[in-house]
């Protein structure tokens, strides 16, 4: 008899949890579907970080999906948490710093907040969120270097307060943004006194989003 593997597990959690195709649970909890493709096919193995983001979703035991060890049985509401909206990260970092190049941007895995509380961060739907990593000293003492930053896609309007990640000639930034000396341009600003403004043309800037939160390790 064949030994089931992980991802067959995973296929098994899937269909479990009423989704007939892979297409349909990657559309349904908003993950990259050529990615969670490859985790249930088995060309690609996956991490125990989104093993927990897949066993919250199909309310599996993260054991059993993980090491076949222990039974497959439904997760009750309260330990899936099934209130929770699920925000995707990615594996990219905006620099805080001169910038660094982003070559892709893959989710690796995702983060849960109670609705209440994204609500209090802001008004947009929590499609319109994704978190990432940033690198870099310019925005300290705001953030530090790897710290996370919870990104609003849908504030792409440079004249709101705070923060931003911005795409700027394939260098993906953190900034804060004010007026610049010339028209069409942006004056690009960091916390760190030790990295003076920067001017850039708007026609250049393709702004991400807005940081809502950071977190970071302790």
């Amino acid at each position: 008899m064949q030994m089931e593997e992980q991802h067959d597990r995973l296929r098994k959690a899937r269909m479990g949890a009423g989704l007939k195709s892979a297409a349909i649970a990657a559309e349904k909890h908003h993950w990259n579907y050529p990615t969670y493709a490859g985790h249930e096919n088995g060309s690609r193995g996956f991490r125990s970080e989104t093993a927990q983001t897949y066993a919250k979703a199909f309310k599996v035991p993260l054991e059993w999906l993980i090491t076949g060890d222990g039974d497959l049985r439904p997760v009750n509401g309260d330990d899936a948490h099934d209130g929770d909206a699920l925000v995707p990260v990615y594996d990219v970092q905006a620099s805080a710093g001169f910038g660094s190049l982003v070559d892709y941007e893959e989710q690796t895995h995702s983060l849960a907040f109670p609705p209440d509380y994204l609500k209090k961060l802001t008004s947009s739907s929590a499609k319109n969120l994704v978190i990432i990593s940033t690198s870099g000293d310019s925005m300290e003492p705001t953030l530090l270097d790897h710290d996370i930053v919870l990104i609003d896609t849908s504030k792409t309007h440079l004249g709101y307060e705070g923060m931003f990640v911005l795409r700027h000639n394939d260098t993906l930034l953190v900034k804060r943004a004010g007026m610049a000396a010339t028209a069409g341009n942006v004056t690009l600003l960091s916390d760190n006194k030790a990295y003076p403004p920067v001017e850039a043309q708007l026609a250049d800037l393709h702004v991400v989003g807005k940081v809502l939160w950071y977190g970071r390790k302790v």
